[in-house]
């Protein structure tokens, strides 16, 4: 007797569902066009069918609970240390196999061929990596391969598990002898231009204390830095293009402990060295308060060109060593006003000065002289902000200015935010006509721009 469910009608009907089901990008365009066998199509059709009657269950093994459906794509795992695929697959052979490596999270995906049927997929971390977001339940729909009652996924999502145990850290200082290494942050790096000059090994596997005692030891060395989760990087100075961004960019495991991280591909972990065993002193601002005063973005790499060339919103080039940041209006709702700081050629600013009082940015309007519009406090991987409301936002107490210790003497002063002035890029923001946006300690994976393509600027604050 033939198979019911490779028989014709069934087949044919089951085929009716998979496509609608590509054309609704619930599974990957591409397949549309590829000559699949039917039977291979009926399998998907037959598992999007029986979809709703799959769970997770509600006994997880011990210490582990579910925190949802999460995106995953393949360029850029959600679950990026360890991965495994075999068919069968249950949630709790995942968890099983996540938990033996010490891993914090443990995620199902709706994954590849396994000869003629589908596997699941699993993958581990103890980091949720980014670009990953959140994704509706209803995204993980599809049925585990080792118990039909259970969800495992779908496509290009994951089902994530979390264990209790505590979450991986950035060390933030480490002594050695007395001697103090401080996290002074993440920085981007490149095997063409290296951030830290000097690669040492560590033949125990690295932590953020093996690689310092190894810098310290090989020195004299001031800095020191972790990348890729395993490499280890020493010098006497940050060397340039580095840009400084995010610390959510620093976050690989360390190869010999799940309880740190140690950067991340192209990205250093760096610390800096104090001989009398106290951190280094944070950069004294010279005021406060100022009046009557304009930005001024000066590249750290002269020539470079930000935006999209011919759009005429580029800035920078060979000839363009700084450029004048515009306040700009970005979005507006009932009794509220937002704006940025933007190096946008084309756009109209209202604020051609701005002040600074207690800390607070004040962008001042030559169309409504009564207006207050003051600083915002500014997340990692966003553009500066401020804002102007009904009633009036009372601002936050970030800002200052601090004297420029590399210019030569009677440099302008820099903007500092939170008392860093070397974390602010120009980026070009791509959801809004390729404007140029200043953004502080940018990110991978932005909605808004590409981190590849900012370039990190001082803001000179030009006083008349």
């Amino acid at each position: 007797m033939t198979d019911a469910f490779h028989s014709g009608e069934n087949a044919r009907r089951r085929y009716k569902i998979f496509l609608r089901a590509f054309s609704t990008c619930h599974f990957c365009p591409l397949a549309c066009k590829m000559n699949l066998p039917l039977a291979l199509v009926a399998a998907f059709a037959s598992l999007a069918l029986d979809a709703k009657a799959q769970t997770i269950p509600a006994v997880l093994p011990t210490n582990w609970t579910s925190i949802g459906c999460f995106t995953d794509i393949s360029t850029s795992r959600t679950l990026a240390a360890t991965f495994l695929v075999q068919d069968p697959m249950t949630i709790e052979t995942c968890i099983s196999f996540c938990s033996a490596g010490g891993f914090i999270f443990s995620g199902v995906e709706f994954g590849r061929v396994c000869v003629k049927r589908y596997c699941k997929e699993c993958y581990c971390d103890s980091t949720i990596q980014i670009p990953s977001q959140p994704a509706p339940a209803s995204d993980c729909n599809m049925a585990c391969s080792g118990n039909s009652q259970e969800l495992c996924g779908g496509p290009v999502r994951m089902n994530i598990f979390q264990s209790n145990k505590p979450p991986p850290v950035i060390v933030q200082n480490v002594t050695v002898g007395t001697g103090l290494w401080t996290y002074e942050g993440c920085f981007t790096d490149s095997v063409l231009a290296r951030t830290l000059g000097t690669g040492v090994n560590i033949p125990g596997g690295t932590t953020a204390e093996s690689c310092i005692a190894a810098c310290q030891a090989a020195g004299p060395f001031t800095f020191a830095g972790l990348e890729n989760g395993h490499e280890c990087w020493c010098d006497t100075a940050v060397h340039a293009p580095t840009q400084h961004v995010g610390d959510a960019d620093c976050r690989m495991l360390c190869s010999a402990t799940h309880a740190e991280y140690c950067g991340n591909a192209n990205r250093l972990a760096i610390y800096q060295f104090s001989a009398n065993g106290k951190p280094p002193g944070p950069q004294v601002c010279l005021d406060t308060s100022l009046t009557n005063f304009t930005l001024r973005a000066q590249f750290k790499n002269p020539g470079v060109t930000v935006g999209v060339v011919g759009s005429g919103q580029e800035v920078g080039g060979p000839n363009q060593s700084s450029v004048q940041l515009k306040v700009v209006a970005v979005e507006m709702a009932k009794n509220v006003l937002w704006t940025v700081l933007s190096a946008c050629p084309k756009c109209c600013s209202e604020w051609p000065s701005l002040s600074l009082s207690n800390s607070i940015v004040s962008p001042h309007s030559i169309v409504v002289s009564t207006q207050q519009m003051t600083s915002t406090l500014t997340n990692d991987g966003e553009s500066p902000n401020f804002v102007a409301s009904i009633p009036a936002f009372p601002g936050s107490q970030t800002y200052c200015t601090i004297t420029d210790s590399i210019a030569p003497i009677g440099s302008p002063p820099l903007l500092a935010f939170n008392g860093k002035t070397d974390a602010f890029s120009l980026c070009t923001n791509t959801s809004a006509d390729a404007r140029v946006d200043l953004v502080f300690s940018p990110v991978t994976g932005h909605p808004h721009y590409d981190l590849n393509a900012c370039q990190p600027v001082n803001v000179q604050v030009i006083t008349s």
